[in-house]
């Protein structure tokens, strides 16, 4: 026990010499500090209010006044709001009740079959609205296409199978097989109703729409849809080169877009096709009909006849001998017409030929064109077989002025020099040297390099210029037909034998892209001369003016800009913005008029009212 007491006053000494050293303030200490504290966090307090207050007062002064002209602007709105509020209100009560007792009392004038009919009208309406709600509701309409699809694809299905079979035997005779069922439609078709063939021929505008506004419709879509992919790809390119030497990240979204956007494009890939070689053979069908009427014999003979328009005799009339030979060797109007619509619409319509005996003998030669990327553009439609048969004659016609020229601008494949090649040549370096010393720039240079080389292509026809119009007409056929046909004709096989890869396959779509625009644009301007032939015919020098527009028309610069034009008044969201609309109002606003208007002759308006008055007093 004395030992647990001496260690206690031992640990109680040195906590008092614990406290001794940390020398504890005292109590008076303490209080006078706190006071002094509290007092400097008072001053502090009040200073920071003080600067708060200075500083920001402007502020709450300038939204003071602010609020308070804001509250009186807002109670005169909302004072003449809810008078005239209040005041449209009882207008529209007013008119309401006004309608309403108007229409009750038109109601019960009318006679019970009127009004029986109205109510037959309002079930019917109520009845076509609920009906449309049951056909959405349960899927009517997809499910018909559903079935449609579902049938036509068996029925395709046996028709292969069964040239397949036919195959087998003569491919020959399965290649014909389409062609003879078409020509046996047409021939039951006239024997059992003669006159459906002929009212669509004479009587509709079939012909037009199936060979000129469909193909233009199409070519207008698929430009459109082409479009936002040249300018991704152009996009992507210029910030490729921008940004060269960037790691890029590749994600599974990414990858995910690019092979849509690859299934996408090589679907434009075959409409792209599809239209260029339509567009091809409608240009050289074109330019023979009308080469031939310029010509002396078969001109006679292709000027078809109608029945209902006399003869008219002439001076320059044939003798009755060479007049009686051409009537019978010319056809008439309305068999004419209806040999161009069977013959459109077999152009147009026929499906393609799959022959199971072309395909096993030639499956290597698919699959090599499969492995490019044109297996769906190897095609035995009537359109693909005039192309395949055409399409030489009009490369061979350009084969010696369009591409002499290809050596001047790096293509060593040809062999040997032209003067022309020669003459770009030597202007190529005076365009670098003019380059080089920034007379002009490099857009420029190519821009005059490209005009010379597509122009080269007409100097055949530029000889028609110095000759009188007839032959003038010459000209302007292969100004206008021949070349782009031949132009068109290079980039569908280029856009059909380039790779599926989008590096390859861009350049030539855009290429491409070029000559429907060239299509669209050459439509535009062959409806604008058809609409005024009768006064060109009078002018002199028109045929050479013609001549010189198709050609500006068909230089690559020339046709992006007029159909860049033409797609920004095509859409514009409202008609009067248009040019021709505007330019037309224009036009009947300046043509005279003999009736005055009386705001601007308000003196001969009271003169004519006063007369008509005096008249009526005398009666």
């Amino acid at each position: 026990m004395k030992l647990i007491a001496s260690q206690i006053d031992l640990f109680l000494h040195h906590a008092r010499d614990l406290l001794h050293q940390l020398e504890l303030p005292s109590k008076d200490e303490y209080i006078a500090a706190a006071s002094t504290a509290i007092q400097d966090l008072r001053a502090a307090s009040v200073s920071s209010w003080n600067l708060t207050y200075i500083s920001f007062r402007p502020i709450f002064i300038l939204l003071g006044i602010l609020g308070h002209y804001l509250a009186i602007v807002l109670r005169m709105i909302a004072k003449h709001s809810v008078a005239h509020g209040w005041r449209a209100a009882k207008e529209g009560y007013f008119q309401l009740r006004t309608g309403t007792i108007w229409f009750v009392n038109f109601q019960r004038d009318l006679p019970l079959s009127a009004k029986y009919a109205e109510l037959g009208a309002l079930g019917l309406a109520i009845t076509l609205w609920l009906l449309r709600r049951h056909v959405i509701k349960n899927r009517y309409a997809e499910r018909i296409m559903g079935w449609y699809r579902e049938k036509k694809r068996r029925a395709l299905r046996r028709y292969q199978n069964f040239v397949g079979r036919i195959a087998k035997t003569s491919s020959f005779l399965a290649f014909l097989l389409p062609h003879v069922l078409y020509a046996v439609l047409v021939v039951g078709l006239k024997r059992i109703d003669p006159g459906v063939v002929t009212y669509l021929a004479t009587k509709t505008y079939l012909c037009s729409f199936i060979s000129f506004w469909h193909p233009l419709y199409l070519t207008f879509s698929v430009l459109r849809r082409l479009s936002h992919h040249l300018k991704d790809y152009k996009d992507g390119k210029a910030s490729d080169e921008n940004g060269k030497g960037a790691v890029k990240i590749v994600t599974p979204s990414i990858l995910k877009k690019k092979r849509r956007q690859e299934a996408e494009i090589e679907e434009l890939r075959v409409e792209v096709v599809d239209l260029l070689k339509y567009w091809v053979v409608y240009a050289i069908l074109l330019g023979t009909v009308r080469t031939a009427k310029l010509l002396p014999f078969f001109g006679h003979v292709l000027n078809v006849t109608t029945d209902d328009v006399p003869k008219i005799p002439s001076r320059w009339s044939f003798s009755k001998k060479s007049s009686g030979l051409y009537s019978k060797l010319r056809l008439p109007g309305r068999i004419a017409e209806e040999i161009t619509l069977l013959f459109l619409v077999w152009l147009r319509f026929m499906p393609s030929t799959t022959m199971a005996g072309e395909m096993k003998s030639s499956g290597s030669s698919m699959t090599a064109s499969k492995s490019s990327g044109s297996g769906d553009l190897d095609k035995q439609r009537p359109v693909d077989i005039l192309f395949a048969k055409l399409s030489p004659y009009v490369l061979s016609t350009m084969n010696s002025s369009a591409f002499l020229t290809k050596k001047a601008l790096g293509d060593s494949s040809n062999e040997g020099s032209t003067f022309l090649s020669y003459a770009i040549q030597k202007l190529r370096s005076i365009l670098d040297m003019a380059v080089l010393v920034r007379l002009i720039s490099k857009g420029s240079q190519e821009w005059i390099i490209t005009t010379i080389v597509e122009s080269s292509a007409l100097m055949p026809a530029v000889t028609t210029l110095l000759m009188p119009s007839y032959f003038t007409n010459f000209g302007v056929i292969y100004v206008s037909l021949v070349v782009p046909a031949g132009y068109t004709t290079t980039s569908c096989v280029h856009i059909r034998n380039a790779s599926s890869k989008l590096e390859t396959l861009m350049p030539k779509m855009d290429d491409g892209s070029r000559y429907l625009q060239f299509w669209l644009v050459h439509a535009a301007i062959t409806l604008l001369l058809a609409s005024f032939a009768s006064l060109l015919a009078w002018l002199p020098l028109s045929t050479h003016a013609t001549w010189l527009l198709w050609a500006y028309v068909q230089l690559e610069s020339s046709t992006r800009k007029i159909y860049g034009w033409f797609e920004s008044e095509l859409g514009k969201k409202s008609l009067e913005d248009n040019v021709l609309v505007r330019s037309t109002a224009r036009i009947i606003a300046a043509l005279p008029s003999n009736v005055e208007d009386s705001s601007t002759n308000p003196v001969h308006a009271d003169n004519v009212a006063a007369a008509e008055g005096d008249k009526s007093k005398v009666e």
